[in-house]
């Protein structure tokens, strides 16, 4: 009871830092309320350590980052209780495991990792897990629903329970090290023969279901990569895309923990080398997510510009129809964009590409139901496309995209997709409107536009963002109620909603 209370207390104060930053924008007073955060998420490692990882994509480019030191932070269970705990989890003593063993380690979100000799004269890495973190997660996660919003704001999403235990389902497989010994021998079956490639080695006898020790990998952290010969930083980056298509398109398996501190690189007399360490976030890839994706790619190197075409292989990796239908007329221009860089027969400069700025630029208002149309799969997914796109701009050495693809593409072509929902259209001809709009707008400006099929009625409470739901219940605005009155007058046109408290104005509507 007392370590449940402790970390409800955490979570508290954790709560007011976030707020804290959220309502800073920039300067001096932001910058020392980053920094407070960033030492509270520290602290608290599992999930909050999981999400400041997150964030530290955001700020890769800068000198002295904030949320980078989460990568890499200093441990804080001290070192006679982490010895003592290896000692308990191993059945032996350190001196009997270890000829020498560095008391200094490497704060990790689950665990902490030490450096250690064996008698035989290897370096390995001793990464032991926090007692009592898998309890403190499944606290994490009952918060999840705010703890998310500095990254996201994943409570906002369609089917936030979906969210939740695929977030949950990753978290708790990670506290599983046999589980992660596991899926670094099969990479390292999978990548053989990779020379730009290090992976660590399995110490089998010096492994647990709560230690894992392996060989340890020499290398330094991307920002040394700066100094590099241009050829050098291309095998790095051709290196890194090719493990993430190879692995989403062949093995559909993904390395889906791309933040920094599980990067090592180095040059030797062999070349430059990408160390990839830490497997415990690695993630299989729905077939449907792998197919629609590739047919996407193989339609734009093809020159298909087929708007239903294109509809249907969104569907086929798992986004949801009716979410997705308003936004039918930008899909195409969504595909072309995301599959740009497969159609070029020459190198591609990612900072040229820009495909975030771009992508915001077309759906515009939109983005928000863009992204709550995708599935909780595709989360982690995202997260390491979006690490990859970091590393390739970076490194700064343009990479020929197509020239990856040829050598991983799956080797027959991809029929498109039958809708997986339809009897969307059906359901649609029993009502008298046929989409839902929620607006937001603040100082005359649009912030938020979305449109539904007029079925995402029935949802409704789980469309509206959450901080709303309090102003909404102050003004005697029950959503229940007003989603059985819709449903009463047979989803009729209309405003179901609108209210203004002076600084945003919100309406719902049907049409």
């Amino acid at each position: 009871m007392g370590t449940r209370l402790q970390r409800a207390g955490q979570l508290g104060l954790l709560a007011k830092d976030m707020a804290n930053v959220r309502c800073r924008k920039r300067g001096a007073t932001r910058d020392r309320a980053v920094r407070q955060l960033v030492d509270r998420l520290g602290l608290m490692h599992g999930l909050p350590q999981k999400i400041g990882q997150l964030l530290a994509f955001s700020e890769f480019d800068q000198s002295d980052p904030a949320f980078t030191r989460l990568t890499e932070n200093s441990p804080t269970l001290p070192t006679p209780d982490a010895f003592a705990e290896l000692e308990r989890q191993l059945g032996r003593s350190l001196q009997d495991c270890f000829r020498s063993i560095d008391p200094e380690g490497i704060s990790a979100s689950i665990g902490q990792v030490h450096r250690a000799t064996l008698h035989d004269g290897r370096d390995v890495a001793v990464k032991v897990q926090y007692p009592d973190i898998a309890e403190q997660i499944d606290l994490d996660l009952r918060a999840l629903g705010w703890l998310t919003a500095p990254v996201g704001d994943l409570r906002r999403g369609f089917d936030m329970g979906a969210y939740r235990e695929e977030i949950g389902s990753m978290i708790h497989d990670e506290l599983d090290y046999e589980r992660e010994a596991g899926l670094l021998r099969q990479f390292a079956s999978w990548t053989k023969g990779w020379p730009a490639l290090a992976l660590p080695e399995v110490v089998d006898e010096l492994s647990t279901r709560h230690v894992l020790t392996t060989t340890w990998l020499e290398g330094k952290r991307l920002a040394e990569t700066r100094s590099w010969p241009e050829h050098h930083r291309r095998t790095a980056a051709e290196t890194i895309l090719k493990l993430f298509l190879t692995g989403t398109f062949q093995w559909r398996c993904i390395h889906a923990d791309p933040h920094p501190g599980n990067y090592r690189f180095r040059i030797d007399d062999r070349g430059a080398t990408v160390g990839l360490l830490d497997f415990g976030c690695v993630k299989n890839i729905p077939a449907g997510l792998a197919s629609g994706l590739a047919g996407l790619i193989g339609d734009a190197i093809a020159g298909v510009k087929d708007s239903g075409r294109v509809f249907d292989r969104f569907l086929e990796m798992g986004f949801n129809e009716t979410m997705l239908e308003p936004l039918r007329g930008l899909l195409l221009e969504v595909a072309q964009t995301l599959c740009e860089p497969f159609l070029a027969d020459g190198p591609v400069r990612v900072s040229a590409w820009r495909p975030g700025e771009r992508l915001v630029e077309i759906l515009g208002p939109h983005r928000m139901a863009f992204r709550l149309a995708g599935p909780p799969e595709m989360l982690f997914f995202l997260r390491t496309f979006q690490g990859v796109v970091h590393y390739l701009n970076l490194l700064s050495a343009p990479v020929v995209w197509r020239e990856v693809w040829e050598s991983v593409k799956p080797s027959a072509s991809t029929p498109a997709a039958i809708p997986v929902r339809s009897e969307l259209a059906a359901a649609s001809q029993l009502m008298k409107s046929s989409s839902l709009h929620i607006q937001v707008r603040e100082a005359s400006q649009t912030k938020v536009s979305m449109t539904f099929n007029a079925s995402a009625t029935d949802s409704l409470p789980g469309l509206v963002p959450l901080e709303l739901h309090e102003k909404l219940r102050a003004r005697s605005i029950d959503l229940e109620h007003v989603v059985a009155d819709a449903q009463r007058r047979d989803y009729a046109p209309g405003d179901l909603f609108a209210f203004d408290d002076g600084t945003k104005q919100v309406r719902v509507w049907l049409a």
